[in-house]
């Protein structure tokens, strides 16, 4: 009797312990999500501020998974690359404040321009999206049936009059025709014949077209100077470019026309072929990465579907309505999301830019016992009173009145504190300096309207290498921690930064030097010593260079590689000479002061040379005297001068390998 109870006893024992396997099995297939999402989110550990933003995300949304993309790029490099390495990839309304828009002035399609660095930085700033509204930006961009569907698309369009109903259009003729489908089958067939997210078509369409009853691009009216557009869409914008809306249009349809899209159906499906093909395909599979592109190595920073700075944030969030009218944002919702991530990041995330004007003035008081403020108006608390004649300095423009009809300016007094002052108490001076040093950048630095990290704005980021001009020091010490110097970029534009970013330009240092681009052809600037790395720019004939290192060791030992700094801050690679001919690509930029030998004479409209002089009119710009003499570098001291500076006397001008003394007739010293 003992030994059966035994068997029953082992019997049970093996049954519970077989059920206990499978149970872990099970637990283990069915939990895999769950593990996966937890190894996820223990990476982004190593990237400040995102894993708190994920655990609210995570916390209301269980079944959310948060993929990290390490893109291995430097955040500094990229931001320059995105801004002022490549002015006029990221742009903004026109009618946007200063804070917004970058000083180039570069325009491309009409009523926009080139956003400023700030701008970028902050859209770029995948943190500032880590949240319900914006997050969607970072979905991957395949089609899911489980949550994708016809009602979501029709939500997305719902404002879109032009996408209702059965398909109308005019054929090439001019004659009215109709399909037996309706715009959005046609979304969902082309979504699932290219496994694209219809909710990504559905937003395309709708921030290329926007909403009501649509554009030119789409009409199937528009006909162009030789009418020879009429009957041809592009739902997509596919290769739209240009200046005006007629260059716009015109680029557009003939993409459409060379491609065959006669009708909606056959734009809408080409337009998803290309996306899927030209961007999906290569690992632009989320809308963030469809507008900065960080992902497909081959064309780093370009081939960029929107120029909207905005535009991936917009579109996220117009899909993001559309989930909640469907009702899909529950605990239970399940969704993909590619989440970017940078080298050597900010701890704090980018902030948006403000809504005034930025400045770099020097002004003067113009009445006694003027109040300077904590804040715009006089109820206000006083910082300070200020007597007549006092000079501070201005850094924003109130870009609207109080109650009282005054604008107040956001200025800084001499020990750094910050406030505000009514305008009409001040009078603008001339740049005040104490000094003219040449300086390069020694590593990356932001470059402030003011001094101080706290209360001012970031104008742009400078990179090691980039040269600039001191032009004032010693009376902004230990502001936040850290003495600032006034600054002149290349650029002619003034601003701060910290002392400890810039270093003395020494000429006579082997490794720092300034170049001049001598190849016709144009030179390439690559991110890595290779001939196969991706090419960041290319640079034109007399384009001036910072060298920072010769002689970059390379497994492409065909060339001879040098480190270098661009004007505009970007970082990267370039070949010194022709491998077999050896002529020169580069050329160093002799200080050839000493050595005013004279040479051939030097004639142009507005001044010619005299001996080791050359003398020019009033008011000669460099790009005037540059315009003839091609290869001629002025100098003021050691400081390359920007060519829409005017010249002055004294200043030094190296041409034909000679070197001249400027004189411009009418100064005083002349």
């Amino acid at each position: 009797m003992l030994s059966k109870n035994i068997f029953y006893i082992n019997k049970i024992v093996l049954i519970l312990t077989i059920i206990f396997l499978l149970s872990s099995l099970l637990l283990f297939f069915l939990g895999g999500n769950h593990k996966t999402k937890a190894a996820y989110n223990s990476k982004f550990k190593n990237y400040p501020g995102y894993e708190s933003l994920l655990q609210t995300l995570q916390k209301a949304h269980p079944n959310w998974e948060f993929e990290i993309f390490e893109t291995n790029l430097n955040w500094n490099e990229v931001i320059i690359a995105e801004s002022t390495g490549g002015h006029g990839k990221n742009v903004v309304s026109e009618n946007s404040n200063s804070a917004w828009i970058c000083g180039c002035s570069t325009t491309t399609d009409p009523g926009w321009t080139c956003a400023s660095t700030a701008a970028v930085a902050y859209y770029m700033d995948p943190r500032n999206s880590l949240n319900e509204d914006y997050i969607f930006q970072f979905e991957q961009l395949t089609y899911d049936t489980n949550i994708q569907t016809r009602q979501g698309v029709e939500s997305i369009l719902a404002g879109c009059n032009y996408m209702q109903g059965k398909i109308t259009y005019y054929d090439t003729k001019g004659k009215q025709q109709q399909i037996n489908k309706t715009y959005i089958d046609v979304i969902m067939e082309a979504a699932k014949e290219y496994n694209i997210s219809p909710y990504h078509l559905a937003s395309r369409i709708r921030q290329e077209q926007g909403t009501g009853g649509g554009g030119s691009m789409i009409s199937g009216t528009w006909t162009g100077e030789s009418g020879a557009y009429k009957g041809y869409y592009n739902y997509f914008n596919v290769g739209a470019y240009g200046k005006t809306n007629t260059a716009i249009f015109k680029s557009g349809l003939t993409y459409a026309k060379n491609h065959g899209w006669s009708d909606p159906e056959k734009a809408i499906k080409g337009g998803a072929s290309f996306i899927a093909k030209e961007y999906i395909a290569c690992g632009q599979d989320t809308l963030y990465l469809q507008k900065f592109n960080v992902a497909n190595k081959n064309n780093y920073y370009s081939h960029q579907y929107m120029t909207n700075v905005s535009a991936s944030k917009s579109e996220g969030l117009a899909t993001k309505k559309a989930y909640q009218n469907m009702g899909l944002l529950t605990k239970d919702s399940k969704i993909k999301f590619k989440i970017p991530v940078y080298k050597n990041m900010a701890t704090a995330q980018a902030v948006m830019p403000g809504t005034e004007q930025l400045v770099t003035q020097d002004v003067k008081l113009n009445e006694s016992n003027v109040c300077i403020r904590s804040g715009k108006g006089t109820n206000y608390s006083i910082i300070k009173t200020l007597s007549k004649g006092t000079i501070v300095l201005r850094i924003e423009l109130d870009n609207s009145k109080d109650s009282n009809g005054r604008y107040w300016d956001k200025v800084v007094l001499s020990d750094g504190t910050k406030g505000y002052i009514s305008r009409e108490y001040l009078t603008q001076m001339s740049i005040q300096s104490n000094c003219n040093e040449s300086y390069i950048v020694s590593k990356y630095t932001n470059f402030r309207n003011g001094p101080g990290v706290t209360k001012t704005t970031i104008i742009k980021l400078l990179s090691p290498g980039q040269n600039l001009t001191v032009v004032e020091k010693g009376k902004y010490n230990n502001v936040d921690k850290e003495d600032w110097y006034r600054v002149k970029l290349a650029d002619n534009t003034y601003g701060y930064v910290g002392s400890g970013y810039i270093e003395p330009y020494n000429p006579s240092n082997s490794q720092i030097d300034q170049v001049k681009v001598v190849c016709t052809d144009g030179l390439n600037v690559r991110r890595e010593p290779s001939s196969t790395a991706p090419i960041l720019k290319t640079l034109a004939q007399n384009a001036i260079l910072t060298r920072t290192q010769k002689d970059v060791k390379s497994s492409d030992t065909k060339y001879i590689w040098d480190k270098i700094t661009t004007s505009s801050g970007i970082v990267g690679y370039v070949v010194r000479e022709h491998p077999d001919t050896k002529k020169a690509w580069i050329e160093p930029i002799k200080d050839d002061s000493s050595d005013n030998t004279g040479g051939s004479n030097l004639s142009g409209k507005g001044f010619k040379t005299s001996g080791n002089h050359f003398i020019c009119q009033p008011d000669m710009t460099i790009a005037a005297i540059k315009k003839e003499v091609k290869d001629a570098v002025i100098k003021k001291g050691s400081s390359i001068i920007a060519d829409k500076e005017n010249v002055g006397t004294g200043y030094t001008i190296v041409a034909g390998g000679k070197t001249y003394t400027i004189i411009v007739l009418g100064d005083v010293n002349r």
